[in-house]
């Protein structure tokens, strides 16, 4: 419970899911040097249920960007609502993990005394008078470590791997997820069971639907057991992938549409999962802060590689990292057909998932 003299710190990430779970160190290490702060993680609410119990994030405001908080092209209200939300709730230091001018100009008006941030957009020299030169999609080192580099300006020098991303999953919601796959078939304590996420929003290259599909089918012809999940608006992708599975996706469990419940649900189904296959998503860096071996695919373009965006591990034995053996001398998107090695995602063969699966469950 905070109190008048206590210090109140902000952290802001208001973007996407694996965005957000790759940010949560950065609030252990201010809470850590910082045992009596009150800090406040300002997020998109789609994401709060993953956060709301950790134990160093003491309270969760949610941006709007749709209502609330809504930018210039709905008028001045949103920025007027921003800063009024920031200034009832007195911050004395806020560290902004991805700038937006909207948010970072609220801060500045809302009297936020120590402004971190990055210093790599124009309205960010403006606005952060404790920010860091940065330049991201340089891929200079993982995400993690740049969101950790920025506590430099608070004196704050964090070694790597030292504090690795965290999620919450409530006991309720993990009974809730156990009673669903009983009632789906899936035993557990009894055969392996792998958990297949092959959806992802477009912001990286993924996986052939095919080689998902063709790749399911190997795990069911091997006595696994196989759940098979979808985001909210994945249905479309999942009818595909149970077209190519043809009568064989009734030995499969599929997770989607209709059962797509909060975020916390599909973190609850991935704990009981001995393993879990997914691209580079958000689904991703749920299941390894939950602890669970992986086996992932990652576009050899330079923004959107696994050196920046790769599982962050204290053991990095238990991710299989599978990438396009090609050169490819792109920055920032794929050149499609005028690339000698399109499409490459595909050279990523079905066989060479299945060991690395095998390599993982050996390891457990």
């Amino acid at each position: 419970m905070s109190t008048k003299n206590t210090l109140k710190i902000l952290v802001v990430r208001p973007d996407r899911l694996g965005d957000v779970i790759l940010s949560t160190p950065v609030l252990e290490v201010l809470k850590q040097y910082n045992p009596d702060s009150h800090i406040t993680f300002m997020v998109r609410e789609s994401v709060v249920p993953l956060l709301k119990g950790l134990p160093f994030v003491d309270d969760v405001m949610i941006f709007d960007p749709n209502e609330r908080h809504s930018g210039l092209n709905h008028g001045l209200s949103g920025l007027f609502n921003l800063i009024h939300d920031l200034r009832t709730r007195v911050f004395r230091i806020s560290v902004v993990l991805q700038s937006q001018w909207m948010i970072a100009a609220a801060l500045f008006a809302a009297g936020v005394k120590y402004r971190v941030g990055p210093l790599s957009k124009p309205h960010s020299f403006l606005f952060f008078n404790r920010g860091l030169r940065q330049k991201r999609s340089y891929v200079e080192m993982h995400e993690v470590d740049y969101n950790l580099q920025l506590l430099r300006r608070l004196g704050m020098r964090i070694g790597t791997r030292k504090f690795i991303p965290k999620v919450f999953i409530s006991d309720a919601v993990k009974n809730e997820a156990r009673e669903w796959l009983t009632q789906k078939g899936i035993k557990q304590n009894s055969k392996t069971l792998i958990l297949v996420h092959p959806g992802m929003g477009g912001s990286a290259l993924n996986w052939p639907e095919s080689h998902y599909a063709e790749l399911i089918l190997r795990l069911v012809k091997e006595n696994f057991q196989v759940l098979v999940t979808f985001g909210p608006q994945e249905d479309l992708l999942m009818a595909r992938i149970q077209d190519m599975l043809g009568t064989s996706k009734d030995k499969v469990v599929f997770y989607g549409c209709k059962d797509v419940g909060p975020i916390e649900k599909l973190g609850a189904l991935m704990s009981f999962a001995d393993l879990v296959v997914v691209p580079s998503t958000g689904p991703l860096h749920i299941a390894t802060a939950l602890g669970k071996p992986v086996v992932t695919f990652f576009s050899p373009i330079r923004v959107q590689s696994a050196n920046r965006w790769s599982p962050y591990l204290a053991d990095e034995s238990k991710a299989s990292i599978l990438v396009p053996d090609v050169y490819c001398g792109q920055d920032f998107k794929c050149l499609g057909n005028l690339c000698h090695y399109y499409p490459c995602m595909r050279s990523l063969s079905v066989n060479y998932a299945l060991e690395e699966i095998h390599k993982q469950l050996k390891r457990k």
